[in-house]
């Protein structure tokens, strides 16, 4: 990052500079505090596929009944 200290400094706060859209970070908080990926809804796929566990949120709530 830096051939000396004060370089390696001043790439590393630089990196901390860009503006990031507060939707986005909303959406980052979430998908951390919840345990859940982020990213498109292909990307989901894969990861499920992969790993073999959900990615999305289920559904609040009980199962409905069946009326049958």
């Amino acid at each position: 990052m830096g051939r000396n200290k004060q370089e390696r400094m001043a790439v590393y706060r630089a990196l901390f500079k860009a503006h990031v859209d507060g939707k986005l970070i909303e959406d980052i908080r979430r998908a951390v505090n919840k345990g859940l990926e982020l990213g498109n809804e292909s990307f989901k796929d894969e990861v499920e596929v992969l790993y073999g566990r959900r990615v999305r949120q289920a559904r609040m709530g009980r199962p409905v009944k069946s009326l049958i």
